[in-house]
Protein backbone atom coordinates (compact mmCIF):
# COMPACT_ATOMS: atom_id res chain seq x y z
CA UNK A 1 0.00 0.00 0.00
CA UNK A 2 1.27 3.51 -0.99
CA UNK A 3 2.72 5.69 1.54
CA UNK A 4 1.15 8.95 0.93
CA UNK A 5 1.26 12.59 2.50
CA UNK A 6 -0.95 15.56 1.58
CA UNK A 7 0.33 18.91 1.57
CA UNK A 8 -2.47 21.62 1.73
CA UNK A 9 -3.18 25.10 2.68
CA UNK A 10 -5.14 26.67 5.79
CA UNK A 11 -8.42 27.63 3.71
CA UNK A 12 -11.88 27.57 5.31
CA UNK A 13 -13.65 28.06 1.57
CA UNK A 14 -12.57 25.68 -0.77
CA UNK A 15 -10.01 23.05 0.05
CA UNK A 16 -11.97 21.84 3.26
CA UNK A 17 -14.50 20.70 0.05
CA UNK A 18 -12.10 18.75 -1.21
CA UNK A 19 -11.28 16.73 2.81
CA UNK A 20 -14.46 16.48 3.31
CA UNK A 21 -15.66 14.66 0.24
CA UNK A 22 -12.10 12.74 0.68
CA UNK A 23 -12.72 11.14 3.53
CA UNK A 24 -17.03 10.07 3.09
CA UNK A 25 -14.67 7.37 0.97
CA UNK A 26 -13.27 4.47 2.51
CA UNK A 27 -9.50 5.63 1.57
CA UNK A 28 -7.93 3.28 3.72
CA UNK A 29 -8.14 0.39 1.75
CA UNK A 30 -6.68 2.42 -0.90
CA UNK A 31 -3.51 4.12 0.46
CA UNK A 32 -1.65 4.88 3.69
CA UNK A 33 -2.27 8.27 4.53
CA UNK A 34 0.78 9.25 6.94
CA UNK A 35 -0.50 12.65 7.61
CA UNK A 36 -1.21 16.27 5.95
CA UNK A 37 1.37 19.45 5.87
CA UNK A 38 -1.21 22.57 6.49
CA UNK A 39 0.83 25.59 5.06
CA UNK A 40 -0.72 29.20 5.91
CA UNK A 41 -2.66 30.43 2.90
CA UNK A 42 -0.56 33.80 2.37
CA UNK A 43 2.85 32.39 0.23
CA UNK A 44 4.97 35.02 -0.04
CA UNK A 45 1.57 38.02 0.58
CA UNK A 46 1.56 40.14 3.59
CA UNK A 47 -2.00 40.53 5.26
CA UNK A 48 -2.31 43.92 3.79
CA UNK A 49 -1.35 43.17 0.27
CA UNK A 50 -3.93 40.13 0.11
CA UNK A 51 -6.56 42.26 1.60
CA UNK A 52 -6.10 44.62 -0.99
CA UNK A 53 -6.14 41.53 -3.60
CA UNK A 54 -9.31 40.19 -2.11
CA UNK A 55 -10.58 43.79 -2.62
CA UNK A 56 -10.18 44.10 -5.85
CA UNK A 57 -11.30 40.52 -7.25
CA UNK A 58 -14.57 40.76 -4.85
CA UNK A 59 -15.79 44.06 -4.50
CA UNK A 60 -16.03 45.83 -1.45
CA UNK A 61 -19.56 43.95 -0.50
CA UNK A 62 -18.47 40.86 -1.65
CA UNK A 63 -15.07 40.97 0.26
CA UNK A 64 -17.30 42.64 3.77
CA UNK A 65 -19.98 39.61 3.32
CA UNK A 66 -17.07 37.07 2.89
CA UNK A 67 -15.42 38.29 5.94
CA UNK A 68 -18.18 37.94 8.39
CA UNK A 69 -18.09 34.39 6.85
CA UNK A 70 -14.45 34.15 7.56
CA UNK A 71 -14.57 35.29 10.97
CA UNK A 72 -17.57 32.95 11.98
CA UNK A 73 -15.54 29.96 10.63
CA UNK A 74 -12.65 31.57 12.63
CA UNK A 75 -14.26 31.54 15.20
CA UNK A 76 -15.67 28.12 15.21
CA UNK A 77 -12.54 26.49 14.69
CA UNK A 78 -11.12 27.81 17.52
CA UNK A 79 -14.34 26.18 19.52
CA UNK A 80 -14.12 23.14 17.50
CA UNK A 81 -10.32 22.54 18.37
CA UNK A 82 -9.57 24.22 21.61
CA UNK A 83 -12.62 23.23 23.12
CA UNK A 84 -13.70 20.10 21.65
CA UNK A 85 -10.74 18.97 20.27
CA UNK A 86 -12.61 18.25 16.66
CA UNK A 87 -15.10 16.14 17.45
CA UNK A 88 -17.36 19.40 17.16
CA UNK A 89 -20.57 19.31 14.07
CA UNK A 90 -19.89 21.01 11.20
CA UNK A 91 -16.31 21.45 9.18
CA UNK A 92 -15.26 24.75 9.75
CA UNK A 93 -11.33 24.53 8.38
CA UNK A 94 -9.16 21.77 7.05
CA UNK A 95 -7.55 21.25 10.25
CA UNK A 96 -10.97 20.80 12.42
CA UNK A 97 -11.77 18.26 9.23
CA UNK A 98 -8.39 16.00 9.73
CA UNK A 99 -8.71 16.21 13.45
CA UNK A 100 -12.62 14.77 13.05
CA UNK A 101 -10.88 11.73 11.12
CA UNK A 102 -8.04 11.05 13.31
CA UNK A 103 -5.47 12.22 10.51
CA UNK A 104 -2.03 13.31 11.44
CA UNK A 105 -0.68 16.71 11.07
CA UNK A 106 2.34 18.09 10.60
CA UNK A 107 3.95 21.52 11.72
CA UNK A 108 6.16 22.48 8.35
CA UNK A 109 6.53 26.18 8.10
CA UNK A 110 8.78 25.63 5.59
CA UNK A 111 8.48 22.86 3.09
CA UNK A 112 12.03 23.46 1.99
CA UNK A 113 14.00 23.78 4.71
CA UNK A 114 16.92 21.71 5.68
CA UNK A 115 14.96 20.73 8.75
CA UNK A 116 11.63 19.89 6.40
CA UNK A 117 13.72 17.54 4.02
CA UNK A 118 15.32 15.99 6.45
CA UNK A 119 12.16 14.98 8.32
CA UNK A 120 10.33 13.97 5.49
CA UNK A 121 13.01 12.05 4.18
CA UNK A 122 12.42 9.90 7.86
CA UNK A 123 8.91 9.02 6.39
CA UNK A 124 9.99 6.97 3.65
CA UNK A 125 7.22 8.00 1.24
CA UNK A 126 6.34 6.71 -1.85
CA UNK A 127 4.75 9.98 -2.86
CA UNK A 128 3.88 13.99 -1.89
CA UNK A 129 0.42 15.12 -3.09
CA UNK A 130 -0.15 19.18 -3.36
CA UNK A 131 -3.70 19.70 -2.98
CA UNK A 132 -3.44 23.49 -3.49
CA UNK A 133 0.39 23.83 -1.35
CA UNK A 134 1.04 27.50 -0.95
CA UNK A 135 5.02 27.17 -1.38
CA UNK A 136 6.65 25.54 -4.39
CA UNK A 137 8.15 22.48 -3.87
CA UNK A 138 12.03 22.49 -4.30
CA UNK A 139 14.27 20.00 -5.87
CA UNK A 140 15.31 18.85 -2.09
CA UNK A 141 11.55 18.02 -1.70
CA UNK A 142 10.77 16.62 -5.18
CA UNK A 143 13.37 13.99 -4.91
CA UNK A 144 12.29 12.46 -2.00
CA UNK A 145 9.38 10.34 -2.35
CA UNK A 146 10.03 7.26 -4.42
CA UNK A 147 7.56 7.38 -6.80
CA UNK A 148 7.38 11.55 -6.92
CA UNK A 149 5.49 14.43 -6.00
CA UNK A 150 1.93 15.37 -7.83
CA UNK A 151 -0.02 18.24 -7.64
CA UNK A 152 -3.91 18.38 -8.39
CA UNK A 153 -4.28 21.34 -11.19
CA UNK A 154 -7.63 22.44 -12.08
CA UNK A 155 -7.46 23.24 -15.50
CA UNK A 156 -6.49 21.44 -19.12
CA UNK A 157 -2.77 21.35 -18.84
CA UNK A 158 -1.00 23.31 -20.63
CA UNK A 159 -3.02 25.87 -21.10
CA UNK A 160 -4.24 27.95 -17.57
CA UNK A 161 -1.31 26.74 -16.10
CA UNK A 162 -0.56 29.83 -12.78
CA UNK A 163 -3.49 31.17 -10.33
CA UNK A 164 -7.25 30.81 -10.26
CA UNK A 165 -7.34 28.07 -12.93
CA UNK A 166 -11.03 28.03 -12.98
CA UNK A 167 -11.74 31.70 -13.10
CA UNK A 168 -9.32 32.05 -16.36
CA UNK A 169 -10.93 28.81 -18.16
CA UNK A 170 -14.71 30.52 -17.57
CA UNK A 171 -12.87 33.83 -18.53
CA UNK A 172 -11.83 32.22 -21.86
CA UNK A 173 -15.07 30.00 -22.61
CA UNK A 174 -15.65 31.25 -25.76
CA UNK A 175 -12.70 29.86 -27.60
CA UNK A 176 -12.71 26.71 -24.98
CA UNK A 177 -15.68 24.98 -23.79
CA UNK A 178 -14.39 22.57 -21.41
CA UNK A 179 -11.70 22.01 -18.55
CA UNK A 180 -10.25 19.56 -16.96
CA UNK A 181 -8.89 18.11 -13.34
CA UNK A 182 -5.23 17.47 -14.26
CA UNK A 183 -3.33 15.11 -12.15
CA UNK A 184 0.72 15.97 -13.26
CA UNK A 185 4.22 14.97 -12.01
CA UNK A 186 5.72 18.25 -10.09
CA UNK A 187 9.00 19.66 -11.39
CA UNK A 188 10.47 23.17 -10.13
CA UNK A 189 8.63 25.18 -12.44
CA UNK A 190 4.69 25.66 -11.82
CA UNK A 191 2.51 23.20 -13.05
CA UNK A 192 4.99 22.31 -15.63
CA UNK A 193 5.62 18.68 -15.27
CA UNK A 194 4.60 15.32 -17.13
CA UNK A 195 1.02 14.86 -16.73
CA UNK A 196 -0.68 11.30 -15.31
CA UNK A 197 -4.04 12.25 -16.78
CA UNK A 198 -6.66 14.80 -17.27
CA UNK A 199 -10.47 13.88 -16.11
CA UNK A 200 -12.26 16.72 -18.23
CA UNK A 201 -15.43 18.08 -17.63
CA UNK A 202 -17.64 20.70 -19.96
CA UNK A 203 -18.03 24.49 -18.40
CA UNK A 204 -21.63 25.87 -17.87
CA UNK A 205 -21.13 29.68 -18.63
CA UNK A 206 -24.24 30.41 -16.33
CA UNK A 207 -22.46 28.56 -13.56
CA UNK A 208 -20.93 30.98 -11.12
CA UNK A 209 -17.35 31.05 -10.53
CA UNK A 210 -17.71 29.84 -6.64
CA UNK A 211 -20.07 27.15 -7.87
CA UNK A 212 -17.11 26.11 -10.29
CA UNK A 213 -14.54 25.89 -7.96
CA UNK A 214 -17.03 23.94 -5.39
CA UNK A 215 -17.54 21.38 -8.14
CA UNK A 216 -13.82 21.11 -9.09
CA UNK A 217 -12.95 20.54 -6.03
CA UNK A 218 -15.04 17.19 -5.78
CA UNK A 219 -14.11 16.11 -9.15
CA UNK A 220 -10.46 16.52 -7.78
CA UNK A 221 -11.50 13.56 -5.17
CA UNK A 222 -12.37 11.47 -8.25
CA UNK A 223 -9.37 12.50 -10.22
CA UNK A 224 -6.93 11.86 -6.80
CA UNK A 225 -8.35 8.75 -6.28
CA UNK A 226 -8.19 7.40 -9.71
CA UNK A 227 -4.23 8.62 -10.05
CA UNK A 228 -3.70 6.46 -6.85
CA UNK A 229 -4.73 3.50 -8.45
CA UNK A 230 -2.74 4.04 -11.79
CA UNK A 231 0.24 4.96 -9.38
CA UNK A 232 0.03 1.34 -7.65
CA UNK A 233 0.87 -0.11 -10.98
CA UNK A 234 4.55 -0.99 -11.64
CA UNK A 235 4.26 0.59 -15.28
CA UNK A 236 2.20 3.95 -16.15
CA UNK A 237 2.77 6.44 -19.03
CA UNK A 238 2.95 9.84 -19.10
CA UNK A 239 1.34 12.48 -21.08
CA UNK A 240 3.71 16.00 -22.16
CA UNK A 241 3.01 18.72 -20.76
CA UNK A 242 3.96 20.67 -23.91
CA UNK A 243 5.62 24.47 -23.02
CA UNK A 244 4.86 25.41 -26.60
CA UNK A 245 1.28 25.45 -25.79
CA UNK A 246 1.13 26.54 -22.35
CA UNK A 247 -0.44 29.74 -21.52
CA UNK A 248 0.50 31.28 -17.91
CA UNK A 249 -2.15 33.63 -15.33
CA UNK A 250 -1.31 35.34 -12.74
CA UNK A 251 -4.25 36.04 -10.12
CA UNK A 252 -7.10 38.21 -11.74
CA UNK A 253 -6.95 42.08 -11.76
CA UNK A 254 -9.53 44.57 -10.93
CA UNK A 255 -9.74 45.20 -14.74
CA UNK A 256 -9.73 41.51 -15.65
CA UNK A 257 -12.62 41.15 -13.05
CA UNK A 258 -14.56 43.72 -15.05
CA UNK A 259 -14.09 42.16 -18.53
CA UNK A 260 -15.36 38.95 -16.70
CA UNK A 261 -17.49 40.70 -15.66
CA UNK A 262 -18.86 42.13 -19.02
CA UNK A 263 -18.91 38.71 -20.44
CA UNK A 264 -21.89 37.99 -19.04
CA UNK A 265 -20.15 35.75 -15.87
CA UNK A 266 -20.57 35.66 -12.41
CA UNK A 267 -18.06 35.59 -9.22
CA UNK A 268 -20.67 34.56 -6.79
Amino acid sequence: MLKILLVTQDDPFYVSIFFRELFKRNISDQLELVGVIIQPPLGKKSKQKLIKQMIDFYGYWNFFILGIIYVFYKLFNVISIKLFKGNFPGAFSVEHTLLKNKIKIFEVKNINSKESVNYLRSLNLDIIFSIAASQIFKKDVLAIPKIGCFNIHTSKLPKNRGMMPNFWSLYNFKSDSSSAVTIHKMNESLDDGEILFQKLFDLNPKETLDSLIRRTKKLSVIAFIEAIEILKKEKFNFIINDSKFATYNTFPTKEDVKKFKAKGYRLR
